[in-house]
């Protein structure tokens, strides 16, 4: 009670409806700007409109040697935002897991955090999926060719192509589809 009233300005008794139990009531704008500087969050997140916490922007210092430092901080943040953005756009129903050996190198190394769509539990279309087999979880490439069947290829040449005639053959031999990767966050450092 007392950090709300210290953060805000605020009687304890106005703080005190913000978070009564039975019927809270809602901070006046100012005290919620307040609110949301003190946790360097925007206020869509506050309000639960948004799943995606983004921080404030800074605001700009005067002088020449503060202006070139704050500006690389600022074009920092708005990469940063923009890269954070496109990850939630991305990520909506995926979960997230790491990739499970080598099989996709050079594309997706080893330990790199993967999303996955676990909503697929087949295969759906050629694209790159979260495989079961035998209590192993890989990732493979899967194409549907015309007269061959479901392949199975890894990018990492040491590993040869699987083919598989169809959906059904690939569930009677149990093989397990988990879910389907929807973005691979790979950062090479140079």
């Amino acid at each position: 009670m007392q950090y709300l009233c210290s953060m805000t300005g605020r009687k304890p008794q106005t703080a005190r409806r913000w978070i009564e139990n039975d019927r809270p009531g809602l901070p006046d704008l100012e005290s919620f700007a307040a609110i949301c500087g003190a946790f360097d969050a925007d206020a869509n997140w506050m309000l639960g409109l948004t799943n995606v916490r983004y921080p404030l922007p800074r605001v700009q210092e005067h002088g020449a040697a503060a202006g070139n430092a704050r500006d690389r901080e600022e074009r920092n943040l708005k990469w940063i935002d923009y890269v954070t953005r496109q990850l939630a756009e991305h990520a909506e129903g995926c979960e997230t897991f790491y990739m499970p050996g080598d099989d996709m190198e050079p594309r997706i190394p080893n330990g790199a955090p993967i999303l996955v769509d676990t909503g697929t539990k087949e295969i759906v279309a050629n694209g790159t999926y979260l495989l079961e087999y035998q209590r192993r979880t890989m990732v493979r490439n899967v194409e549907s060719r015309i007269g061959e069947g479901l392949v199975l290829s890894c990018e990492n040449r040491k590993y040869k192509e699987s083919v598989v005639k169809d959906a059904a053959a690939a569930k009677r031999m149990g093989l397990k589809v988990l879910g389907r990767l929807k973005v691979a966050i790979v950062v090479d450092k140079l």
